[in-house]
């Protein structure tokens, strides 16, 4: 962290490319790229728990110093590269920006006040549909995260909407949709009843796709001679060495 809490990361220029950064990774190194806001893309390498420490606290919301040579440049991160296997990362792609340049990016949703609501006073159940949205704002004004109260949900099929949210100022919203719901409270009752529903809707359609299957193998298998019928073979003699043909009649 620097002293004025914004988040730093120290890197250095990175030479190697390829496949060659296998080593660096063994090392303790994670490859990583800036580029954008008139920047030519950059290779870095930085310490594996520094970048990890950025990660979790920057996301890809939150703008990074990140120190070239000593010089910071604000960035974001765009992209995290995971090796599945090992849950390791493998490669931080950072967008260079300005600190007047107004940039997009998504943030998460988080859902306030919801203890206090009648809703789940009554023992209902306040279900999240959208986890993330996208804003507009200057790096500097980029919030952690946009909260809407659930304080006021009462009963079964409230629900929380876009309008709801109350924006950081100097922050705007790319989706217009101001009825986009974002949660919505349901009777526990009523929500296994429908989950049970569309898992039985789910096994019906699938055992009708394999059923449609069946038929159409069924349909597209040689039929067998049956018992009593008489099978001739005609050969046909070629010449000049090529091999004889045969006809096959049932």
């Amino acid at each position: 962290m620097s002293t004025d809490d914004n988040i730093q990361l120290d890197v250095i220029k990175r030479e190697v490319t390829g496949k060659k950064v296998a080593k660096l990774r063994k090392e303790g190194q994670v490859p990583a790229v800036i580029y954008g806001a008139d920047l030519a893309p950059v290779n870095i390498q930085a310490p594996i728990n520094a970048i990890k420490k950025t990660v979790v606290k920057a996301g890809t919301h939150t703008p990074v110093d990140v120190m070239i040579d000593s010089k910071p440049q604000t960035a974001i991160i765009k992209t995290v590269d995971i090796n599945p296997a090992t849950n390791t990362i493998q490669h931080v792609a950072f967008q260079a920006v300005s600190r007047d340049q107004i940039v997009t990016t998504e943030v998460p949703v988080v859902i306030i006040g919801e203890d206090e609501s009648d809703a789940k006073k009554a023992g209902l159940v306040i279900m999240q549909s959208v986890e993330r949205l996208e804003v507009k704002a200057k790096p500097a004004d980029l919030p952690k995260s946009l909260e809407i109260s659930a304080a006021d949900l009462k009963e079964n099929g409230d629900k929380l909407t876009l309008a709801d949210i109350v924006l950081p100022v100097g922050v705007e919203l790319t989706e217009d949709e101001l009825t986009l719901t974002i949660a919505t409270v349901y009777d526990p009752a009523v929500l296994a009843a429908a989950n049970e529903a569309a898992d039985k809707a789910a096994d019906e359609a699938k055992a009708a796709e394999a059923a449609k299957a069946a038929a159409e193998g069924a349909e597209g298998e040689t039929p067998a001679t049956t018992e009593g019928e008489a099978t001739t073979t005609t050969t046909t003699t070629t010449t000049d060495g090529e091999a004889p043909t045969e006809e096959i009649n049932a």
